[in-house]
């Protein structure tokens, strides 16, 4: 009897099942006495996909092949099912037969979205939905979508999205973008909309952070600050930072001027280099936005007084730049002395 992929369980053995090849590949193992070789890869049907491991598998036999398997077992490894072919396997080639795979998508927490992982499930609450007209794609739906452990920027084409709803989503791809994590919803994704009471309060050690995601909230100390940090000056028409007076872009456009802070944040797991401009810095310094030309002078003074040596909570995106993560950071607040204990405390229970 020929089975399928979703009714194997843990007590089948000598199992046979038609299967399309999805991936193979081999490895070669060494030991002093001799070489052996085993193969793995990917095989699935119209109910799903499973790894498999096969001490013998015929070499003609490629990804895109669909097989008849005989006398193959299962067994659990890690957690999930992996199909065994050993001597007593039975393969045979079926040609010009071709099955529909079932897609089947990992289910990533945001925080740990990769391209590595170019296709996953996710699910969360979407915001700041915006849409506009596309000749050739049609409704594009752009915003976030944020859980429990980040935020990212999300494109839908054709799939529309509602502001501060939960949804599960099959099929997002994961892709890079501006050195930002993003995802992408198509017509072929499959989006639910859920209910969900998740805490997206997310906050974090630095060492915990392996991928360019944002809404993240980290708490440290400013260890080192910048001295390019200060005042800045940008084009009045293409807001670009200009080194002399006058835009090359726009010579006859005016200045504003800006203010924008690099620093490094150290939380006792690791440190990580910091962007802030001024909606982050002013609150801090206690300048408003119209003292910045009358204060210029004594900016970088006060950034330096209030801002180095001292702790405090931190709101903003990861982006990856020169194969590192950076810090850039949206909004700060000076963490109290019982904040500050608190942190450490739990710091050195999670270290000891």
């Amino acid at each position: 009897m020929i089975m399928k992929i979703s009714d194997l369980n843990s007590e089948n053995n000598n199992v046979s099942l038609k299967l399309k090849v999805l991936s193979v590949d081999k490895r070669e193992i060494k030991s002093e006495e001799k070489s052996k070789i085993y193969y793995y890869g990917l095989v699935g049907d119209e109910t799903g996909v499973i790894p498999f491991t096969a001490w013998e598998f015929p070499d003609v036999i490629k990804s895109g092949d669909v097989i008849e398997v005989k006398y193959a077992h299962l067994k659990e490894y890690r957690g999930k099912f992996r199909l065994y072919f050993d001597s007593r396997t039975e393969i045979m080639v079926k040609p010009g037969e071709n099955i529909e795979i079932k897609n089947t998508y990992k289910d990533l927490k945001i925080k740990d979205l990769n391209p590595v992982t170019p296709f996953v499930t996710v699910s969360g609450k979407v915001t700041n939905v915006t849409k506009r007209e596309n000749d050739k794609t049609g409704t594009i739906y752009s915003g976030y979508i944020e859980d429990d452990t980040g935020r990212v920027r999300f494109s839908s084409f054709g799939v529309p999205l509602e502001n501060n709803r939960f949804y599960r989503i099959e099929g997002a791809r994961v892709s890079m973008y501006s050195n930002r994590i993003e995802i992408t919803v198509s017509n072929k994704s499959v989006v639910k909309e859920i209910e969900s009471d998740m805490n997206l309060e997310r906050n974090y050690k630095i060492f915990d952070i392996k991928n360019p995601v944002g809404g993240i909230n980290i708490m440290g100390f400013i260890i080192t600050l910048g001295e390019k940090s200060g005042i800045i000056k940008r084009c009045s028409v293409c807001n670009k930072t200009i080194s002399l007076n006058v835009c090359p872009d726009h010579p006859d456009a005016g200045i504003n001027l800006d203010i924008f802070a690099y620093f490094t944040i150290d939380d006792g797991t690791g440190f990580v280099r910091a962007t802030a401009g001024k909606d982050a810095i002013l609150p801090l310094i206690n300048i408003n936005e119209n003292e910045i030309a009358r204060k210029a002078s004594i900016i970088y003074n006060e950034m330096y007084k209030k801002l180095y040596g001292h702790a405090f909570k931190f709101t903003g995106n990861f982006i990856k730049k020169d194969d590192e993560l950076d810090f850039q950071v949206i909004k700060a607040n000076s963490i109290t002395d019982d904040e500050i204990k608190i942190e450490m405390v739990e710091m050195e229970n999670e270290l000891s």
